[in-house]
């Protein structure tokens, strides 16, 4: 579930010198709510105060300029909030937060569907206006629609509060994942984690012995690495049951009626906007032209993967010699790879520290877009975070704050979160997080190879908010990007970790200082593709599962069970409840969406390769994505930018070629 963007606004709100008083007292909160309530409160009424202002203009100046305004100096002060929230959890902290959602929400509600500025947009068409200009004014009107500007009187305060409500559902759904994942602890021997290397052990040593938890990293291991069945049948049923009503612990944070109000409120959404099902509204700001041909996309991958994935699970079953369940893949997996490929995942490790792989992904970022990152002093909100400076020959660009390694008070996964656009002097700055491995006693952090495709990732989408060229805050960087398209730049990024030359800079083995040598490259490129028929069906049930839950009233679990009917190769677990801590669509910004990832991925695989047959990094060809793509945002067409860029549309091929799927 790594490598997602938040590119909407989260609807909270915290003042800008809050934030910076939160940063030197180190973020430990200590507010009253009605300082905080007063503030968001000013904010609305000024806001308020100036699109009615702007309702009454007749050219861009006098109608978009005083909104983008608004929307930088709100955006500030929403994102700081979330952002907290999500990287420094704690129960005080977030009791103020969800007193601001209701607030913020209703704003934003009460802009989107101010039939004066509506009626204001439309005019602008006729108004001598830039290219750029033209494309922001024509979905912004297609904004107002899909935002109720049409609806009056019950209808219009019933969608409101439909999305008043969606916004606290969606905090206390993120929440509950967060507890559930904290509260399940084992101690253990070393003798009880058979299997693990040093590297492994370092991370879970206390005091007292060993101790596992359910973050990321840890339990990754334990069903890469530990020997004992048993055990990684605990944890693994631990971890998925999360949240639910059969968690092998506390069964207090159960999000399974918080999923179901969400996917009624949305259908309920969709019906007065007069679409039949949540998914048609959610494609209709989308490339893709209709549910059924994301439908149609999704099954043609199944459909050309399928007999492949199969081939894969039964080259493994034979492997392990055992009736493979679901805690026994990843374990017989990394054996079977270890013997296919002839090397352990482990050995890869020790030559990637953090220092060098962080300076590694600079020098790739520099070299293909002829652009400096060079890490600054500042204190931040926690001492683990980085703060980061880009500049180019014509000065600064921006910033960006890194946020690297897992933590319990930290939300799971990985991300990046705008703070600010480009507007008049003020530069770019987002929020890149991840949930890596952190450094151990005498070692630094190491990072694993996927985790090192997971920064490349969130980079691509931090570059595309930075690197902007788009003066318009509703258009600048990632803002105003259709949703299909907006990990075209993160998945982008993820292919340039394979090329020998940036493995070169990012390897340094931690001890000897040798770089990754010539044989352990190899053997990681000829299995990079390895069970990739199995992951693409994975990702194609996920997609499929949430296209079809938004266009059903069935339980979600029951829609679940149709699509893992033509998708999945192996029963699941009866405690298996993965969807009650799926933040992608639950929390996050992807409800009916997820294929965005696959359809993205098209146009990635298909970039990268084009790219490469151009002479790739720092040629012509790369710096051509940078200004066509990243620089443009969602200021033009999308499509017809990467047309621009590549000459074409691009093709399913890529993708089926950089995944090694033959057909």
């Amino acid at each position: 579930e790594s490598g997602c963007t938040a590119t909407y606004r989260g609807f909270e709100s915290l003042s800008l010198h809050h934030f910076y008083s939160l940063l030197r007292i180190n973020m430990k909160p200590n507010f009253q709510p009605k300082d905080i309530e007063k503030t968001i409160k000013d904010l609305t009424e000024e806001g308020l105060k100036i699109a009615n202002l702007a309702s009454q203009g007749h050219d861009w100046e006098s109608v978009v300029t005083p909104l983008d305004q608004m929307e930088f100096e709100l955006g500030q002060h929403t994102s700081v909030n979330s952002h907290l929230n999500s990287v420094m959890f704690n129960e005080e902290f977030n009791a103020e937060y969800e007193k601001t959602l209701p607030l913020i929400t209703n704003f934003y509600s009460e802009v989107s569907t101010n039939k004066t500025l509506y009626e204001a947009y439309k005019n602008l068409r006729n108004t001598s206006l830039n290219e750029q200009q033209r494309h922001i004014v024509k979905e912004s009107i297609e904004s107002f629609k899909l935002s109720g500007v049409g609806l009056e009187g019950e209808q219009s305060d019933r969608f409101k509060a439909i999305k008043e409500r969606l916004s606290l559902l969606s905090n206390q759904f993120s929440k509950n994942a967060l507890k559930a994942t904290n509260e399940w602890k084992k101690t253990l021997t070393e003798a009880e984690l058979e299997g693990y290397g040093e590297n492994e052990l370092a991370k879970v040593k206390t005091k007292d012995g060993y101790e596992i938890s359910l973050q990321v990293p840890v339990y990754m291991d334990v069903m890469t690495y530990a020997k004992n069945q048993t055990l990684r049948e605990e944890v693994y049923k631990a971890y998925i049951s999360r949240a639910s009503e059969v968690g092998i612990t506390s069964t207090e944070f159960d999000n399974k009626a918080i999923m179901d109000e969400i996917l009624s409120l949305r259908q309920e959404m969709a019906t007065i906007l007069g679409f039949g099902n949540y998914a048609d509204l959610s494609i209709e700001g989308k490339m893709v032209e209709s549910t059924g041909q994301v439908i149609d996309f999704l099954n043609d991958l199944v459909d050309r993967s399928k007999t492949q994935a199969q081939q894969e699970l039964d080259e493994l079953q034979s492997f392990a010699g055992v009736e493979l369940m679901p805690w026994d893949l990843m374990y017989y997996s990394e054996q079977l790879k270890e013997k296919k490929f002839g090397f352990k995942k482990s050995e890869l490790t020790p030559y990637f520290p953090e220092k060098k792989v962080l300076s590694g992904l600079f020098s790739t970022i520099e070299n293909l877009y002829g652009i400096s990152l060079r890490e600054i002093e500042e204190k931040t909100y926690h001492a683990d975070v980085k703060v980061l400076e880009i500049t180019n020959p014509d000065g600064l660009v921006g910033r960006i704050y890194l946020d690297v390694y897992a933590r319990e008070d930290k939300r799971g996964g990985a991300w990046m979160a705008d703070y600010q656009a480009l507007v008049n002097e003020n530069k770019p700055v987002a929020f890149v997080v991840c949930n890596l491995n952190s450094p151990t006693e005498g070692k630094p952090a190491l990072f694993e190879f996927d985790e090192i495709v997971t920064l490349f990732h969130e980079f691509g989408h931090a570059l595309h908010h930075v690197l902007t060229k788009v003066p318009y805050p509703s258009a600048a960087g990632i803002a105003g990007v259709p949703w299909d398209g907006v990990e075209l730049p993160s998945q982008y990024m993820e292919f340039f970790c394979y090329e020998k030359e940036v493995v070169g800079l990012l390897s340094e083995h931690w001890q000897t200082g040798e770089s990754l040598p010539d044989e352990l490259y190899e053997k990681v490129i000829d299995s990079k593709n390895y069970q990739s028929a199995m992951q693409m069906l994975r990702q194609c049930e996920f997609s499929l599962w949430d296209l079809r839950t938004h266009m059903s009233s069935e339980d979600t679990y029951k829609v679940l069970e149709e699509v893992r009917s033509k998708t999945a190769l192996i029963p699941i677990v009866g405690e298996n409840r993965f969807l009650n801590t799926f933040g992608h669509i639950f929390s996050g910004g992807y409800a009916a969406g997820y294929f965005s990832y696959k359809w993205a991925e098209v146009l990635a695989a298909d970039a990268y390769y084009y790219v490469q047959a151009q002479g790739g990094i720092g040629s012509d060809a790369s710096r051509s994505f940078m200004h066509n793509i990243l620089e443009i945002g969602g200021s033009l067409d999308y499509m017809q930018q990467y047309v621009e860029f590549r000459g074409k549309k691009p093709s399913i091929s890529a993708l089926l070629q950089s995944n090694g799927i033959d057909n």
